[in-house]
């Protein structure tokens, strides 16, 4: 269990996985976390995580946050032109002008390595971070192809302690894990650390604290009645640590 007490003086950062759809329940974490007093300094997203990680940077609270995600969220964001322009809608131009330290993941093609995004355009970084592979074509940004963060960096946990975090939360939708553990297999057991990519593995590593909400199929389905589900699974996984 996670004390708020244990945070003081400690500044708090909130790393935002990639999921899809699924990335809505990071809201339900980030309402948890807000009601329990825990204000996070820095937040990093990859790439369904670097939609709601920008709102919170922006300064916005989870009503707002869920007010969006049942307006906008899903399934329109799966185009490149809606979701930049999308974040020209609701975001501020520049990283800049945030209320809070933010970077997005991305994927440079010509690596695979990931690259953390933290100045310049914000709408063009988080088209970048959600450029789902197979779905979407490459966002070029400053002369370099991106594609999706969580090809190389699915939870963004070691942006967030580079930007200055002292203690990492990190929220995790992502539904490979997911699936991973509903077949029995654990992250923290050596014999079923295969399952997992090493890149997932190492930030895992880096987080103080992972939260893990158990995201129900109906979630999937576009509506505000998923956005109540999505939110609520969030909201229960988090408040389970503290």
């Amino acid at each position: 269990m996670l004390h708020v007490e244990h945070l003081q003086g400690l500044r708090v950062g909130l790393a935002l996985s990639g999921g899809s759809a699924r990335g809505i329940a990071h809201i339900g974490v980030i309402k948890a976390l807000d009601e329990a007093g825990i204000q996070p300094a820095f937040v990093t997203g990859t790439s369904a995580g670097s939609v709601v990680g920008a709102g919170l940077a922006a300064g916005m609270d989870w009503r707002r946050l869920k007010k969006m995600a049942q307006e906008i969220f899903w399934p329109s964001l799966l185009n490149s032109r809606g979701i930049e322009r999308f974040c020209h809608q609701q975001f501020p131009r520049e990283f800049s002008d945030l209320a809070l330290p933010f970077a997005a993941v991305a994927t440079g093609l010509s690596d695979r390595q990931p690259r953390v995004l933290l100045s310049g355009n914000l709408a063009s970084a988080i088209n970048a971070s959600c450029a789902l592979a197979g779905v979407r074509w490459p966002v070029t940004r400053e002369g370099e192809r991106l594609k999706d963060g969580g090809m190389s960096c699915v939870l963004p946990t070691q942006a967030c302690r580079e930007l200055g975090a002292d203690f990492v939360i990190a929220s995790d939708v992502w539904a490979w894990s997911a699936f991973a553990r509903q077949l029995g297999f654990h992250r923290d057991r050596a014999r079923h650390q295969w399952m997992f990519p090493k890149q997932y593995l190492r930030s895992v590593q880096v987080a103080d604290l992972v939260i893990q909400p158990r995201i129900p199929l109906s979630g999937y389905l576009p509506g505000k009645a998923s956005v109540e589900r999505l939110v609520r699974a969030g909201e229960e996984a988090a408040k389970a640590f503290l």
